[in-house]
Protein backbone atom coordinates (compact mmCIF):
# COMPACT_ATOMS: atom_id res chain seq x y z
CA UNK A 1 0.00 0.00 0.00
CA UNK A 2 1.06 3.57 -0.46
CA UNK A 3 1.90 5.56 2.66
CA UNK A 4 -0.86 8.10 1.92
CA UNK A 5 -3.67 5.57 2.36
CA UNK A 6 -4.89 5.09 5.92
CA UNK A 7 -7.66 2.48 6.06
CA UNK A 8 -10.59 3.31 8.31
CA UNK A 9 -11.21 1.37 11.53
CA UNK A 10 -14.64 -0.04 10.79
CA UNK A 11 -16.76 0.21 13.94
CA UNK A 12 -19.56 -2.26 13.22
CA UNK A 13 -20.39 -5.28 11.11
CA UNK A 14 -22.86 -3.18 9.13
CA UNK A 15 -20.01 -0.79 8.29
CA UNK A 16 -17.88 -3.73 7.22
CA UNK A 17 -20.55 -4.98 4.82
CA UNK A 18 -21.08 -1.48 3.42
CA UNK A 19 -17.32 -1.02 2.96
CA UNK A 20 -17.10 -4.34 1.12
CA UNK A 21 -19.90 -3.30 -1.25
CA UNK A 22 -18.22 0.06 -1.91
CA UNK A 23 -14.86 -1.58 -2.61
CA UNK A 24 -16.52 -4.21 -4.82
CA UNK A 25 -18.16 -1.50 -6.93
CA UNK A 26 -14.75 0.01 -7.69
CA UNK A 27 -13.08 -3.36 -8.26
CA UNK A 28 -15.87 -4.44 -10.62
CA UNK A 29 -15.10 -1.52 -12.94
CA UNK A 30 -11.53 -2.77 -13.30
CA UNK A 31 -12.61 -6.40 -13.62
CA UNK A 32 -14.83 -5.66 -16.61
CA UNK A 33 -11.78 -4.58 -18.65
CA UNK A 34 -10.50 -7.66 -20.50
CA UNK A 35 -7.17 -5.92 -21.08
CA UNK A 36 -6.51 -6.20 -17.33
CA UNK A 37 -7.25 -9.93 -17.08
CA UNK A 38 -3.60 -10.97 -17.11
CA UNK A 39 -2.24 -7.94 -15.26
CA UNK A 40 -1.20 -7.96 -11.62
CA UNK A 41 -4.17 -6.36 -9.80
CA UNK A 42 -2.22 -3.71 -7.92
CA UNK A 43 -5.04 -1.16 -8.04
CA UNK A 44 -7.77 -3.61 -7.04
CA UNK A 45 -5.66 -4.84 -4.12
CA UNK A 46 -5.12 -1.24 -2.98
CA UNK A 47 -8.86 -0.59 -3.12
CA UNK A 48 -9.45 -3.70 -1.03
CA UNK A 49 -6.96 -2.71 1.66
CA UNK A 50 -8.01 0.95 1.69
CA UNK A 51 -11.58 -0.11 2.46
CA UNK A 52 -10.65 -1.39 5.92
CA UNK A 53 -12.20 -4.79 5.19
CA UNK A 54 -8.86 -6.61 5.53
CA UNK A 55 -8.75 -5.82 9.27
CA UNK A 56 -12.28 -6.73 10.41
CA UNK A 57 -11.27 -10.19 11.68
CA UNK A 58 -8.87 -8.78 14.30
CA UNK A 59 -10.39 -9.64 17.73
CA UNK A 60 -11.80 -6.93 19.95
CA UNK A 61 -9.29 -7.71 22.67
CA UNK A 62 -6.56 -6.79 20.20
CA UNK A 63 -8.22 -3.54 19.19
CA UNK A 64 -10.18 -4.80 16.20
CA UNK A 65 -13.81 -5.20 15.25
CA UNK A 66 -13.84 -8.91 15.98
CA UNK A 67 -16.30 -9.51 13.16
CA UNK A 68 -18.36 -12.68 13.17
CA UNK A 69 -17.61 -15.53 10.81
CA UNK A 70 -20.82 -14.68 8.98
CA UNK A 71 -19.64 -11.12 8.29
CA UNK A 72 -16.11 -12.11 7.23
CA UNK A 73 -17.53 -14.77 4.89
CA UNK A 74 -19.97 -12.25 3.44
CA UNK A 75 -17.21 -9.73 2.68
CA UNK A 76 -15.28 -12.40 0.75
CA UNK A 77 -18.45 -13.27 -1.19
CA UNK A 78 -19.12 -9.61 -2.03
CA UNK A 79 -15.59 -8.95 -3.27
CA UNK A 80 -15.58 -12.22 -5.26
CA UNK A 81 -18.76 -11.20 -7.08
CA UNK A 82 -16.73 -8.29 -8.46
CA UNK A 83 -13.51 -10.25 -9.11
CA UNK A 84 -12.95 -13.85 -8.04
CA UNK A 85 -9.18 -13.46 -7.98
CA UNK A 86 -9.24 -10.41 -5.72
CA UNK A 87 -11.76 -12.25 -3.55
CA UNK A 88 -9.17 -14.98 -3.14
CA UNK A 89 -6.61 -12.41 -1.99
CA UNK A 90 -9.01 -11.54 0.82
CA UNK A 91 -9.79 -15.20 1.46
CA UNK A 92 -6.19 -16.27 2.00
CA UNK A 93 -5.44 -13.11 4.00
CA UNK A 94 -8.21 -13.97 6.46
CA UNK A 95 -6.98 -17.56 6.70
CA UNK A 96 -3.40 -16.55 7.41
CA UNK A 97 -3.98 -13.77 9.93
CA UNK A 98 -5.84 -16.11 12.27
CA UNK A 99 -2.49 -17.52 13.35
CA UNK A 100 -1.31 -14.04 14.36
CA UNK A 101 -3.91 -13.79 17.11
CA UNK A 102 -2.69 -16.95 18.88
CA UNK A 103 0.96 -15.91 18.82
CA UNK A 104 2.72 -14.86 22.03
CA UNK A 105 1.86 -11.31 23.12
CA UNK A 106 5.15 -9.67 22.19
CA UNK A 107 6.67 -6.96 20.04
CA UNK A 108 6.47 -9.10 16.91
CA UNK A 109 2.75 -9.77 17.27
CA UNK A 110 2.15 -6.07 17.90
CA UNK A 111 4.02 -5.29 14.67
CA UNK A 112 1.91 -7.79 12.72
CA UNK A 113 -1.36 -6.45 14.05
CA UNK A 114 -0.29 -2.88 13.31
CA UNK A 115 0.43 -3.97 9.73
CA UNK A 116 -3.01 -5.56 9.45
CA UNK A 117 -4.63 -2.31 10.58
CA UNK A 118 -2.49 -0.47 8.04
CA UNK A 119 -3.99 -2.60 5.26
CA UNK A 120 -1.00 -4.88 4.75
CA UNK A 121 -1.99 -8.26 3.38
CA UNK A 122 -0.88 -11.80 4.17
CA UNK A 123 -0.29 -14.60 1.67
CA UNK A 124 0.51 -18.28 1.93
CA UNK A 125 3.11 -20.64 0.56
CA UNK A 126 2.08 -24.19 1.37
CA UNK A 127 1.91 -26.29 -1.80
CA UNK A 128 4.98 -28.03 -3.20
CA UNK A 129 5.55 -28.83 -6.84
CA UNK A 130 5.95 -32.35 -8.25
CA UNK A 131 3.46 -33.95 -5.88
CA UNK A 132 5.50 -33.56 -2.70
CA UNK A 133 2.59 -32.32 -0.63
CA UNK A 134 2.57 -29.37 1.70
CA UNK A 135 5.95 -28.59 3.19
CA UNK A 136 7.71 -31.64 1.73
CA UNK A 137 10.50 -30.09 -0.33
CA UNK A 138 10.99 -26.87 1.65
CA UNK A 139 13.18 -27.40 4.71
CA UNK A 140 14.15 -25.42 7.77
CA UNK A 141 17.57 -26.33 9.15
CA UNK A 142 20.17 -24.92 11.52
CA UNK A 143 23.64 -24.15 10.25
CA UNK A 144 26.82 -24.71 12.26
CA UNK A 145 26.34 -21.30 13.92
CA UNK A 146 22.86 -22.18 15.12
CA UNK A 147 21.10 -19.90 12.59
CA UNK A 148 17.85 -21.17 11.12
CA UNK A 149 17.85 -21.32 7.30
CA UNK A 150 14.96 -21.92 4.92
CA UNK A 151 15.49 -23.47 1.49
CA UNK A 152 13.06 -24.68 -1.15
CA UNK A 153 10.36 -23.59 -3.55
CA UNK A 154 6.58 -23.29 -3.34
CA UNK A 155 3.91 -23.16 -6.02
CA UNK A 156 0.29 -21.96 -5.85
CA UNK A 157 1.51 -19.26 -3.47
CA UNK A 158 -1.80 -17.41 -3.34
CA UNK A 159 -1.57 -13.69 -2.81
CA UNK A 160 2.13 -13.73 -1.98
CA UNK A 161 3.19 -11.50 -4.86
CA UNK A 162 1.10 -8.67 -3.36
CA UNK A 163 1.47 -9.61 0.31
CA UNK A 164 3.53 -8.00 3.04
CA UNK A 165 3.84 -11.19 5.11
CA UNK A 166 4.05 -14.76 3.87
CA UNK A 167 3.10 -17.84 5.88
CA UNK A 168 5.14 -20.90 4.88
CA UNK A 169 4.96 -24.59 5.71
CA UNK A 170 8.20 -26.53 5.83
CA UNK A 171 9.75 -29.72 7.13
CA UNK A 172 12.56 -30.02 9.64
CA UNK A 173 14.39 -32.68 11.58
CA UNK A 174 11.80 -32.25 14.34
CA UNK A 175 8.78 -32.48 12.02
CA UNK A 176 6.48 -29.98 10.29
CA UNK A 177 6.97 -26.31 11.08
CA UNK A 178 5.35 -23.03 10.13
CA UNK A 179 7.39 -19.93 9.32
CA UNK A 180 6.27 -16.34 8.78
CA UNK A 181 8.53 -14.18 6.63
CA UNK A 182 8.46 -10.62 5.38
CA UNK A 183 8.41 -10.28 1.60
CA UNK A 184 11.72 -8.37 1.70
CA UNK A 185 13.66 -11.11 3.51
CA UNK A 186 17.05 -11.62 1.76
CA UNK A 187 17.00 -14.80 -0.32
CA UNK A 188 13.20 -14.79 -0.74
CA UNK A 189 12.19 -14.51 -4.42
CA UNK A 190 8.63 -13.97 -5.66
CA UNK A 191 7.73 -14.89 -9.25
CA UNK A 192 4.76 -13.68 -11.27
CA UNK A 193 4.47 -17.04 -13.06
CA UNK A 194 0.83 -17.93 -12.45
CA UNK A 195 -0.26 -18.81 -15.99
CA UNK A 196 -3.65 -20.46 -15.49
CA UNK A 197 -6.52 -19.25 -17.67
CA UNK A 198 -8.60 -18.27 -14.63
CA UNK A 199 -8.23 -16.71 -11.17
CA UNK A 200 -5.37 -14.71 -12.63
CA UNK A 201 -5.86 -11.93 -10.09
CA UNK A 202 -5.15 -14.32 -7.22
CA UNK A 203 -1.50 -14.04 -8.39
CA UNK A 204 -0.90 -17.62 -7.22
CA UNK A 205 2.61 -17.82 -8.60
CA UNK A 206 5.70 -19.39 -7.08
CA UNK A 207 8.11 -18.38 -4.34
CA UNK A 208 11.68 -19.56 -3.71
CA UNK A 209 13.85 -19.57 -0.60
CA UNK A 210 17.61 -19.54 -0.99
CA UNK A 211 19.24 -19.95 2.41
CA UNK A 212 16.80 -17.44 3.93
CA UNK A 213 17.68 -16.60 7.51
CA UNK A 214 14.74 -17.09 9.84
CA UNK A 215 15.20 -14.82 12.84
CA UNK A 216 13.70 -16.45 15.97
CA UNK A 217 12.58 -13.03 17.19
CA UNK A 218 10.30 -12.79 14.17
CA UNK A 219 9.26 -16.45 14.14
CA UNK A 220 8.64 -17.48 17.75
CA UNK A 221 7.96 -21.08 16.72
CA UNK A 222 11.66 -21.76 16.09
CA UNK A 223 13.12 -20.34 19.31
CA UNK A 224 13.46 -23.76 20.89
CA UNK A 225 13.46 -25.69 17.63
CA UNK A 226 10.59 -26.56 15.34
CA UNK A 227 7.57 -28.13 16.97
CA UNK A 228 6.26 -31.14 15.10
CA UNK A 229 3.63 -33.76 15.64
CA UNK A 230 0.68 -31.47 16.35
CA UNK A 231 -2.39 -33.34 15.12
CA UNK A 232 -4.79 -31.43 12.90
CA UNK A 233 -8.18 -30.84 14.57
CA UNK A 234 -11.30 -32.06 12.80
CA UNK A 235 -12.23 -28.52 11.80
CA UNK A 236 -8.67 -27.46 11.00
CA UNK A 237 -9.53 -26.78 7.35
CA UNK A 238 -13.11 -25.64 7.83
CA UNK A 239 -12.09 -21.99 7.97
CA UNK A 240 -10.38 -21.89 4.56
CA UNK A 241 -13.06 -24.21 3.16
CA UNK A 242 -15.97 -21.89 3.98
CA UNK A 243 -14.08 -18.95 2.51
CA UNK A 244 -13.44 -20.95 -0.66
CA UNK A 245 -17.21 -21.50 -0.84
CA UNK A 246 -17.66 -17.74 -0.47
CA UNK A 247 -15.43 -17.15 -3.50
CA UNK A 248 -17.41 -19.48 -5.75
CA UNK A 249 -20.75 -18.21 -4.45
CA UNK A 250 -19.59 -14.68 -5.26
CA UNK A 251 -18.49 -15.69 -8.76
CA UNK A 252 -21.92 -17.25 -9.35
CA UNK A 253 -23.67 -14.06 -8.21
CA UNK A 254 -21.38 -11.93 -10.38
CA UNK A 255 -22.09 -14.13 -13.41
CA UNK A 256 -25.86 -13.88 -12.84
CA UNK A 257 -25.79 -10.10 -12.55
CA UNK A 258 -23.52 -9.68 -15.60
CA UNK A 259 -25.77 -11.95 -17.65
CA UNK A 260 -28.98 -10.13 -16.76
CA UNK A 261 -27.33 -6.77 -17.49
CA UNK A 262 -26.14 -8.02 -20.88
CA UNK A 263 -29.59 -9.36 -21.79
CA UNK A 264 -31.34 -6.13 -20.84
CA UNK A 265 -28.87 -3.77 -22.49
CA UNK A 266 -27.16 -5.56 -25.37
CA UNK A 267 -29.10 -8.62 -26.53
CA UNK A 268 -31.65 -8.78 -29.35
CA UNK A 269 -34.79 -10.85 -29.03
CA UNK A 270 -34.92 -14.06 -31.04
CA UNK A 271 -37.32 -13.61 -34.02
CA UNK A 272 -39.48 -16.61 -33.10
CA UNK A 273 -40.18 -15.23 -29.63
CA UNK A 274 -42.59 -12.58 -30.90
CA UNK A 275 -41.37 -9.97 -28.41
CA UNK A 276 -39.47 -6.72 -28.82
CA UNK A 277 -37.06 -7.15 -25.89
CA UNK A 278 -34.79 -10.12 -25.20
CA UNK A 279 -35.65 -9.71 -21.53
CA UNK A 280 -39.26 -10.62 -22.38
CA UNK A 281 -38.44 -13.94 -24.06
CA UNK A 282 -40.15 -16.80 -22.26
CA UNK A 283 -37.24 -19.25 -22.50
CA UNK A 284 -34.76 -16.58 -21.43
CA UNK A 285 -36.83 -15.67 -18.39
CA UNK A 286 -37.01 -19.34 -17.39
CA UNK A 287 -33.26 -19.84 -17.76
CA UNK A 288 -32.48 -16.73 -15.69
CA UNK A 289 -34.87 -18.06 -13.07
CA UNK A 290 -32.89 -21.30 -12.98
CA UNK A 291 -29.65 -19.36 -12.58
CA UNK A 292 -31.16 -17.30 -9.76
CA UNK A 293 -32.37 -20.41 -7.94
CA UNK A 294 -28.85 -21.89 -8.12
CA UNK A 295 -27.31 -18.66 -6.78
CA UNK A 296 -29.89 -18.30 -4.01
CA UNK A 297 -29.35 -21.91 -2.96
CA UNK A 298 -25.58 -21.38 -2.80
CA UNK A 299 -25.97 -18.15 -0.83
CA UNK A 300 -28.42 -19.77 1.59
CA UNK A 301 -26.10 -22.73 2.15
CA UNK A 302 -23.18 -20.36 2.71
CA UNK A 303 -25.08 -18.24 5.25
CA UNK A 304 -26.23 -21.32 7.14
CA UNK A 305 -22.69 -22.69 7.26
CA UNK A 306 -21.33 -19.35 8.50
CA UNK A 307 -23.94 -19.09 11.24
CA UNK A 308 -23.22 -22.66 12.27
CA UNK A 309 -19.53 -21.74 12.43
CA UNK A 310 -20.30 -18.84 14.78
CA UNK A 311 -22.33 -21.19 16.99
CA UNK A 312 -19.49 -23.70 17.06
CA UNK A 313 -16.99 -21.00 18.08
CA UNK A 314 -19.07 -20.50 21.23
CA UNK A 315 -19.47 -24.26 21.86
CA UNK A 316 -16.26 -25.88 20.60
CA UNK A 317 -16.83 -29.06 22.61
CA UNK A 318 -20.20 -29.83 21.03
CA UNK A 319 -19.48 -32.90 18.87
CA UNK A 320 -22.89 -32.90 17.14
CA UNK A 321 -22.46 -29.23 16.25
CA UNK A 322 -18.96 -29.97 14.99
CA UNK A 323 -20.40 -32.66 12.70
CA UNK A 324 -23.04 -30.24 11.46
CA UNK A 325 -20.44 -27.55 10.78
CA UNK A 326 -18.34 -29.85 8.58
CA UNK A 327 -21.45 -31.06 6.74
CA UNK A 328 -22.75 -27.50 6.29
CA UNK A 329 -19.46 -26.23 4.89
CA UNK A 330 -19.22 -29.25 2.57
CA UNK A 331 -22.74 -28.49 1.34
CA UNK A 332 -21.85 -24.86 0.72
CA UNK A 333 -18.79 -25.95 -1.24
CA UNK A 334 -20.83 -28.32 -3.39
CA UNK A 335 -23.60 -25.78 -4.04
CA UNK A 336 -21.21 -22.95 -4.88
CA UNK A 337 -19.11 -25.19 -7.10
CA UNK A 338 -22.13 -26.26 -9.15
CA UNK A 339 -23.67 -22.79 -9.41
CA UNK A 340 -20.50 -20.96 -10.44
CA UNK A 341 -19.44 -23.46 -13.09
CA UNK A 342 -22.94 -23.90 -14.53
CA UNK A 343 -23.85 -20.23 -14.82
CA UNK A 344 -20.38 -19.13 -15.92
CA UNK A 345 -20.47 -21.61 -18.80
CA UNK A 346 -24.15 -21.83 -19.72
CA UNK A 347 -24.70 -18.08 -19.96
CA UNK A 348 -23.19 -18.11 -23.47
CA UNK A 349 -25.80 -20.55 -24.74
CA UNK A 350 -28.38 -18.02 -23.59
CA UNK A 351 -26.75 -14.76 -24.67
CA UNK A 352 -25.39 -15.83 -28.06
CA UNK A 353 -22.27 -15.29 -30.14
CA UNK A 354 -21.91 -11.57 -29.54
CA UNK A 355 -21.51 -12.13 -25.81
CA UNK A 356 -18.32 -14.12 -26.41
CA UNK A 357 -16.45 -11.01 -27.58
CA UNK A 358 -13.64 -9.81 -25.34
CA UNK A 359 -15.28 -6.40 -25.03
CA UNK A 360 -17.83 -7.87 -22.59
CA UNK A 361 -15.28 -9.99 -20.69
CA UNK A 362 -17.99 -12.43 -19.63
CA UNK A 363 -15.66 -15.40 -20.03
CA UNK A 364 -13.86 -14.49 -16.82
CA UNK A 365 -16.67 -15.90 -14.69
CA UNK A 366 -16.37 -19.39 -16.13
CA UNK A 367 -12.57 -19.24 -16.23
CA UNK A 368 -12.35 -18.15 -12.59
CA UNK A 369 -14.94 -20.69 -11.43
CA UNK A 370 -13.43 -23.56 -13.40
CA UNK A 371 -9.94 -22.90 -12.07
CA UNK A 372 -10.87 -22.11 -8.49
CA UNK A 373 -13.20 -25.09 -8.04
CA UNK A 374 -10.29 -27.44 -8.76
CA UNK A 375 -8.83 -26.41 -5.38
CA UNK A 376 -9.86 -29.76 -3.92
CA UNK A 377 -12.21 -32.46 -5.23
CA UNK A 378 -15.83 -31.63 -4.44
CA UNK A 379 -16.62 -35.32 -4.90
CA UNK A 380 -14.91 -35.95 -1.57
CA UNK A 381 -16.94 -33.28 0.20
CA UNK A 382 -20.06 -35.01 -1.12
CA UNK A 383 -18.62 -38.40 -0.14
CA UNK A 384 -18.40 -37.34 3.51
CA UNK A 385 -22.00 -36.12 3.42
CA UNK A 386 -23.24 -39.34 1.86
CA UNK A 387 -21.21 -41.55 4.19
CA UNK A 388 -22.63 -39.72 7.20
CA UNK A 389 -26.25 -40.10 6.11
CA UNK A 390 -25.93 -43.64 4.79
CA UNK A 391 -23.50 -45.23 7.24
CA UNK A 392 -23.38 -42.84 10.18
CA UNK A 393 -19.67 -42.15 9.65
CA UNK A 394 -18.70 -38.79 11.22
CA UNK A 395 -17.37 -36.41 8.54
CA UNK A 396 -13.81 -35.12 8.43
CA UNK A 397 -12.02 -32.45 6.46
CA UNK A 398 -9.54 -33.88 3.99
CA UNK A 399 -6.40 -32.91 5.90
CA UNK A 400 -7.35 -34.78 9.04
CA UNK A 401 -8.75 -37.71 7.08
CA UNK A 402 -5.39 -38.12 5.34
CA UNK A 403 -3.50 -37.87 8.62
CA UNK A 404 -5.81 -40.45 10.22
CA UNK A 405 -5.17 -42.84 7.36
CA UNK A 406 -1.42 -42.34 7.67
CA UNK A 407 -1.70 -43.01 11.39
CA UNK A 408 -3.70 -46.20 10.76
CA UNK A 409 -1.10 -47.41 8.27
CA UNK A 410 1.72 -46.69 10.71
CA UNK A 411 -0.05 -48.55 13.53
CA UNK A 412 -0.75 -51.54 11.26
CA UNK A 413 2.85 -51.57 10.03
CA UNK A 414 4.22 -51.46 13.57
CA UNK A 415 1.85 -54.22 14.65
CA UNK A 416 2.93 -56.42 11.74
CA UNK A 417 6.56 -55.77 12.52
CA UNK A 418 6.03 -56.67 16.16
CA UNK A 419 4.18 -59.84 15.20
CA UNK A 420 6.92 -60.87 12.79
CA UNK A 421 9.56 -60.21 15.42
CA UNK A 422 7.62 -62.29 17.94
CA UNK A 423 7.40 -65.20 15.50
CA UNK A 424 11.10 -65.01 14.81
CA UNK A 425 12.01 -65.14 18.51
CA UNK A 426 9.61 -68.04 19.19
CA UNK A 427 11.17 -70.28 16.58
CA UNK A 428 13.38 -73.07 17.94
Amino acid sequence: MTDTIIPPRLASEAEAIAAAHAAAAEIAVLARDAALNDRIPHQAAEILSASGVTAIYVPRELGGLGASIETVVETVRIISAADGGVGQLLQIHNVMIRGVFSRPDDEFRARLIADIFAGKRFGNALAEGKGKGKGGGTRLTQDDRGIWRLNGRKTFATGCYLAEWISISATSDAGPVGVLLHRDAPGLSLADDWDAYGQQHSVSGSISFDNVEVDPRFAPGVKAGPSGGDFMPRTGLTWPQILHAAIDTGIARGALEATTAYIRDNMRAWPEAGVARAADEQHTIKRIGEYAVAVRAAESALRYAARTFDLFKNSPGDRALEDELILAVATARAQSDAASIHIGSDLFSLTGANSTLDRWNLQRYWADARVHTTHDPIRWRIHHIGNFYLNGVPPDEYGRAARLRQQEIAIATNANSAANAARETSRP
